[in-house]
């Protein structure tokens, strides 16, 4: 197949509205590849916490996530999830292409399909691969793809959590746009939002930023750490990185049908237990207004229901150079949420540091087993010269 692909850039590169001309936009083909993932619905019902002390019976291990098919050897870390129309499709960071040692591209993210829940490292690349060339899967806005034709001014496009489904269709994910100076230091640009609208019948995705930042590095980055969508209702998690050292998470919630229109968004309080239609302008540490505030920092995560186990389950990282996957729970999306910080899995150790860590739900919901029993956890292993992101399947006892 041809690589076909449309990049449409506004001049401007702040668009005032969801519905007006996008900062940046591109659509590309996907291969043909049909997932059926037999998801749930959990129904929640208010209790006690079932299996609580997180007990792990078995391990099974992936391996890298990859696809074993491409020319090309990839080299990329972080990333996330994303299910639309029963392709889940898997986003990175960061992606290095070489063939046989030699390098062939740089792309500051990338996208690949799922091909089997019963092997979950198997992928189908699509934005790095022979077939379909060598792209950003992500697009740059005019400023950010001049800027990054120089690798000490470059912009970088990063997640490290999975995407809000809004339809069979559509979806929006929030990326972290950084920027490198001279001495490879970055500077925090914001948070943008990434809109995906699948056309399954022509294989096609498009991805649309509306606005180039969606969040300054002054504001809570709801959604941008984690977030889970319970009966219509999209709830959004933000770290503050800024005066908690990434010890506190502060909450937003939206009706999914409603969610690009932010004035339909509410802000959580948990100091005073109410929503408030003013988003808040953090100028200081605000830790009682926060629905969890740690006593370790997160780096990355995912919230989601469990059904085995009565709670919504945070899994994390507690930070970036640590290899031990944790669990925190609570008996709603607002709280109380537990700070035992309980260790669900010990990642073997890379020649550096294992990061990125995601739990990611849809894969338990395949295999005919209770919603939370099984749980495939993904993350950035280190080796000599290459970093990859590696899989594996944790089942509760």
């Amino acid at each position: 197949m041809h690589f076909v692909r449309s990049i449409l850039l506004a001049s401007s590169l702040f668009a005032g509205s969801i519905h007006g001309t996008p900062v940046a936009s591109t659509s590309y083909p996907i291969p043909s590849i049909v997932t059926p993932s037999n998801k749930t619905s959990p129904e929640y019902y208010t209790g006690k916490l079932k299996n609580s002390d997180f007990e792990v019976h078995d391990v099974l291990d992936f391996g890298i996530l990859k696809d074993y098919n491409n020319e090309y050897n990839l080299d990329r870390d972080g990333g996330g999830s994303c299910t639309l129309s029963n392709r889940t499709f898997w986003w990175f960071c960061d992606t290095i292409v070489s063939e046989l040692g030699i390098f062939k591209g740089f792309t500051s993210n990338s996208v690949a399909l799922a091909l089997n829940y019963d092997h979950a490292g198997w992928l189908r690349d699509i934005s790095a691969s022979s077939t379909y060339g060598i792209f950003s899967a992500i697009p740059f806005t005019e400023e950010e793809a001049e800027n990054s034709k120089s690798i000490f001014t470059r912009y970088g496009i990063w997640t490290y959590t999975d995407c809000v489904v809004l339809s069979d269709t559509t979806a929006v994910h929030f990326w972290d746009v950084v920027q490198f100076t001279a001495g490879a230091n970055t500077i925090d640009r914001g948070t943008t939002m990434a809109m995906y609208t699948l056309d399954p019948d022509n294989n096609e995705l498009t991805v649309t930023r509306e606005e180039q930042f969606y969040y300054t590095p002054a504001q809570y980055a709801y959604g941008a750490f984690a977030n889970v969508v319970v009966n219509g209702i999209a709830y959004l998690y933000a770290l503050d990185g800024k005066y908690s050292k990434r010890q506190d998470v502060h909450l937003a919630c939206a009706p999914v049908s409603q969610l690009t229109d932010k004035s339909s968004w509410r802000y959580y309080d948990a100091a005073s237990g109410t929503w408030s239609s003013t988003q808040p302008s953090p100028s200081e540490r605000n830790a009682s207004a926060a629905v969890i505030s740690n006593s370790m920092p997160f780096s990355s995560g995912n919230i989601y229901y469990s059904e085995y186990h009565n709670q919504y389950l945070l899994v994390f990282f507690n930070n970036w150079i640590d290899n031990k996957f944790r669990v925190l729970s609570a008996p709603t999306p607002v709280g109380p949420w537990s700070t035992d910080n309980t260790v669900l899995y010990d990642t073997p150790e890379g020649i550096l540091y294992n990061y990125g860590a995601q739990s990611t739900p849809v894969y338990y919901q395949t295999d005919g087993e209770m919603a939370g029993k099984n749980l495939m956890l993904a993350y950035t292993y280190q080796d000599i010269g290459s970093k990859y992101p590696k899989a594996l399947k944790l089942k509760f006892a």
